[in-house]
C-alpha cells in the first residue's frame, strides 16, 4: 500500500511538472570520491527522477527524467582514482543520461542540490520515496498557491464592491444635500416674495382707504 501511495504521488508530479519540464535545468554533474566509493552531485533547478542502470562491465548509467542540459554545462572531479570517462548526453524529450566508468561507481550515491532544498540523496529503492515526497509538496505548494491567488482575487472583489457602495451613499448623501439646500433656496425666495406682496398689498390697501377718506370730507 505504501509503494502504491508513493508511485501515485511521484506519479502525479510528474504529470504536474511535465510542462515545466523545460525550466529545470541540469548546470553541473561533479563526480566527488569518497572513503565508501563515490558520489554523483547533479546541481539542477530541481529535482528528477532517477533511474541508475549498471552494466554489464561495471559501469554506471543514470536516466534522468523532465530535465534537460544547461547550455553551459559543468563537469567536475573531486579526489577520484581509477575513473576513465564520464558522458553527458542530453537525447532530448527532458531525458538526461549520464555514463560513467570508474572502479566500484556502481555503489555511487546520487545526490540533487538545488537552490530550493537541502541535498537530497536519491538511491536504490530511496530516491522513489524522497522523490515522491517531493512531488507531494510540490503538489501542496501548488494547491496552496493556487487557494491564495483565489483569495486576494476574492479579496480584491470585496475591496472593489464595499468602494463601491461607499461612492454610491457618497453620492446620495451630497446629491440629498443638494437637494436640500435647493428647497432652502427655494423656500426663501418663496418667502420673500410672499413677503413683498403682502407689503405691497397692505400699502395699496392703505392707499385707497385713504383716496376713500379723502372723497368723504
Amino acid at each position: 500500500m505504501k509503494k502504491i501511495l508513493i508511485n501515485l504521488i511521484l506519479t502525479l508530479m510528474m504529470l504536474t511538472t511535465a510542462a515545466y519540464a523545460s525550466d529545470n535545468s541540469l548546470s553541473s554533474v561533479i563526480l566527488e570520491g569518497t572513503p565508501s566509493g563515490y558520489n554523483v552531485i547533479l546541481r539542477a533547478d530541481k529535482v528528477s527522477q532517477v533511474k541508475k542502470v549498471v552494466q554489464p562491465d561495471g559501469a554506471l548509467l543514470l536516466d534522468l527524467k523532465n530535465i534537460s542540459t544547461s547550455i553551459n554545462l559543468d563537469t567536475k572531479y573531486i579526489n577520484t582514482k581509477n575513473v576513465n570517462n564520464m558522458v553527458v548526453e542530453n537525447i532530448g524529450n527532458n531525458e538526461v543520461k549520464i555514463y560513467i566508468q570508474a572502479e566500484g561507481v556502481e555503489k555511487a550515491d546520487v545526490i540533487f542540490e538545488t537552490p530550493a532544498s537541502a541535498p537530497v540523496v536519491v538511491g536504490d529503492g530511496l530516491s522513489q520515496k524522497q522523490i515522491g515526497w517531493i512531488g507531494a509538496i510540490f503538489l501542496l505548494a501548488v494547491i496552496m498557491a493556487g487557494s491564495f491567488r483565489k483569495s486576494v482575487e476574492k479579496d480584491e472583489k470585496i475591496t472593489l464592491r464595499n468602494d463601491l457602495t461607499e461612492r454610491e451613499i457618497r453620492m446620495y448623501k451630497e446629491m440629498k444635500s443638494d437637494i436640500l439646500t435647493s428647497a432652502k433656496i427655494d423656500y426663501k425666495i418663496r418667502q420673500h416674495m410672499r413677503e413683498k406682496s403682502m407689503a405691497v398689498n397692505a400699502k395699496r390697501a392703505g392707499t385707497i382707504r385713504s383716496l376713500q377718506n379723502m372723497a368723504l370730507k
